[in-house]
């Protein structure tokens, strides 16, 4: 199975287009997003947020779709995933074999975004999901990565990652962790123990990633530009 993994859209639609076009030419079964769909200058504003998340998932129309929100989108979009059937954020979900656990938003920022969670409760809702999941064939979707990886590093050198998503993952091994929302960190990877941690990178700056689930579990990240 292919999974197409993008990420950090922000409201580009060419990206969209340019996404959408490449599932299609090259036997895509599955698209996962992993949030912040809205641009800049709306995601604060509930309505503006919701119409704009909207307007992107209809931009993935007939194609097979899981998503969950980054920290610009509104907690919202979790009825409108519901209504979907796309809906993967606290969900397992069973993909040949294999299980797909899903986590979205962040940690706290320093940007007041609508779905941000201290760190206490991230713990504590991810690690009850894990409990659930016995074996070690996990791909763990999230939008915020792991604290003090390749993946978490700003510009400055500044780790800024949630150190409750790294403490689940020391605890219960994935074979994969995919993210994004540090936009610096595109198609940067690391490794906490026996477990890959990703960073897709930004959809609008056309980075994408590519999980296939055959043999074994392997992820490809490349670049739509």
């Amino acid at each position: 199975m292919k999974i197409l993994c993008i990420a950090d859209i922000h409201g580009d639609r060419d990206s969209v287009r340019e996404a959408k076009k490449f599932a299609e030419d090259n036997d895509i079964d599955m698209v996962m997003i992993l949030g912040d769909f809205p641009g800049y200058r709306v995601f604060r504003n509930k309505e503006l947020n919701m119409r704009e998340i909207k307007s992107i998932l209809n931009g993935f129309q007939n194609l097979n779709l899981l998503a969950i929100p980054g920290n610009c989108d509104h907690p919202e979009a979790l009825d409108l995933f519901d209504d979907l059937g796309i809906n993967i954020h606290e969900r397992i979900r069973d993909i040949n074999g294999i299980k797909l656990v899903g986590f979205g938003g962040s940690n706290i920022t320093p940007f007041n975004s609508p779905f941000e969670m201290e760190e206490e409760d991230i713990y504590n809702r991810l690690k009850n999901l894990m409990d659930k999941v016995k074996d070690n064939k996990v791909i763990l979707a999230l939008h915020c990565p792991p604290r003090d990886t390749n993946c978490d590093r700003t510009t400055n050198g500044t780790h800024v990652g949630s150190s409750s998503i790294r403490k689940i993952i020391e605890k219960f091994q994935p074979f994969l962790a995919v993210c994004s929302h540090i936009h610096e960190a595109a198609g940067l990877t690391d490794r906490i123990g026996k477990t890959q941690v990703a960073n897709i990178g930004m959809l609008s700056h056309g980075n994408i990633g590519i999980i296939e689930t055959d043999d074994e579990i392997k992820i490809e990240l490349r670049n739509l530009k």
